[in-house]
């Protein structure tokens, strides 16, 4: 009896456990896991203790090869240390820092625009950020080059699905922060993604625009030359195993197939044990006596 007893206690406790786990796990993965989001504030010393050159690269748009025509490194190795630097955006153009991002961290960017005082912007120190992916650079690029062409103006009028194809976009479309002074946004990487012709690590831009570019909602040239003072604070980040999200898709659906399986066949179970069965007792046949 005490074994029949624990096996209906270990059945129920199975069967709450698959209603409960679907529950149970999305509350332990919000409560472990960092939150990554734009109010987070930068924490760096004011000097680097590591080269900053070493693993990341400037560029000024509408120049291919980097600053004076020099072709840039080929960064190798991801960023996992803060780090605070100075830029310098020149009025109708636009200046970009490349660096690897890797999983495993999170990476909050503070930035403020300061007018030069040498050359001071006539429409106040303003202008926009976009953190991108190599190839939307390139398509950057290529958008600042023909600048000047009327059909960029039909880029804007395109479904958001479509704009891909014609023009650069923002990492994960939201990476783009237009027409301030100062600000900060922080950014995770889920997974690190290759080239497939030389197999590097993608490199991602940030971009700070000083120029009139193709979207309706940017900020136009400042009129004068911008300073920019980056901060970079990298933060270590939980990254739960890829197995964890099969698990949350597919606990619900499998408990709903599974428990009404088990519970059917413990119902049909009941009554086909006989052990507990007294052996039946033959009643002695009363004769009727003469």
């Amino acid at each position: 009896m005490i074994a029949v007893a624990l096996q209906k206690k270990l059945t129920a406790l199975f069967l709450n456990s698959c209603f409960l786990m679907p529950m149970i796990l999305i509350t332990l993965v919000v409560t472990i896991s960092p939150t990554v989001s734009a109010e987070n504030e930068c924490n760096v010393p004011a000097n680097n203790d590591w080269d900053v050159s070493q693993r990341t690269n400037q560029y000024e748009v509408g120049m291919w090869n980097g600053w004076d025509g020099e072709q840039q490194a080929n960064l190798e190795w991801p960023v996992q240390d803060d780090f605070s630097i100075d830029l310098t955006v020149q009025n109708d153009s636009a200046t970009a820092i490349s660096m690897i991002l890797t999983t495993g961290k999170s990476y909050t960017f503070c930035f403020e625009f300061i007018g030069d005082p040498e050359s001071p912007p006539s429409n106040g120190a303003k202008g926009d950020i976009y953190l991108m992916t190599d190839g939307n650079w390139d398509f950057y690029q290529t958008n600042y080059d023909v600048r000047t062409e009327d059909w960029l103006e039909v880029i804007g009028f395109l479904p958001v699905e479509y704009r891909d194809m014609a023009t650069w976009m923002p990492f994960r479309d939201v990476h783009s922060y237009e027409k301030v002074t100062i600000g900060h946004f922080s950014v995770a990487i889920d997974a690190v993604s290759s080239s497939w012709f030389s197999g590097s690590q993608t490199e991602y831009y940030l971009v700070f625009d000083n120029w009139d570019n193709n979207r309706n909602t940017d900020q136009s040239a400042a009129g004068g030359v911008l300073n920019v003072e980056l901060l970079v604070d990298v933060e270590d980040r939980l990254v739960l195993p890829k197995f964890t999200a099969y698990i949350l898709v597919a606990i619900l659906p499998l408990s709903c197939l599974i428990v009404p399986i088990i519970i059917n066949s413990k119902y049909n179970s009941y009554g086909l044990d006989n052990s507990d069965v007294e052996d039946k007792e033959i009643i002695p046949l009363l004769q009727e006596q003469d």
